[in-house]
């Protein structure tokens, strides 16, 4: 199946219609996540080439992943009785978007940008590697010796 594309002109208005091979296309991919159903265009998948809307598009996504972290964060921190099976998924999570900011995002955005971002993840999975550890403590000595 061919995919189309289209293109907007802004000096004519109007609208060009074509095809086009995305893997020739060297830019960041995204599939969009909204499930909201609309009449109009469908939009599968997006490829950005503008150096400045991918960077954009990346700073606010990253933004919003750490801000979804901190915030698990301090939900486990005020709670007392957390599952360590839930934070070890947390951690891996965490672990893996680290990854991602390594292996994909870099390629998109400034060093400095990433340095900063990485610290920041650091930050975010060494509390919860202390938090982890501070309940496989609090499970020991609970089910430590007893007479």
């Amino acid at each position: 199946m061919d995919e189309r594309y289209y293109i907007c002109d802004k000096e004519n208005n109007e609208i060009v219609y074509g095809y086009i091979d995305y893997n020739q296309i060297h830019g960041f991919k995204i599939k969009p996540g909204n499930n909201i159903p609309y009449d109009g265009v469908e939009v599968s998948r997006l490829v950005l080439v503008k150096p400045s809307l991918i960077e954009n598009v990346l700073k606010r996504k990253t933004k919003h992943k750490l801000n979804a972290y901190l915030a698990f964060l301090f939900t486990i921190i005020d709670d007392d009785d957390d599952d360590s099976e839930t934070l070890e998924l947390v951690i891996d999570d965490v672990a893996r978007y680290k990854s991602i900011i390594i292996n994909k995002y870099s390629k998109f955005l400034d060093k400095k940008y990433i340095n900063r971002l990485l610290k920041k993840v650091g930050m975010v999975e060494r509390e919860l590697k202390d938090k982890l550890k501070e309940l496989t403590k609090q499970n020991t000595k609970t089910q430590g010796k007893s007479r």
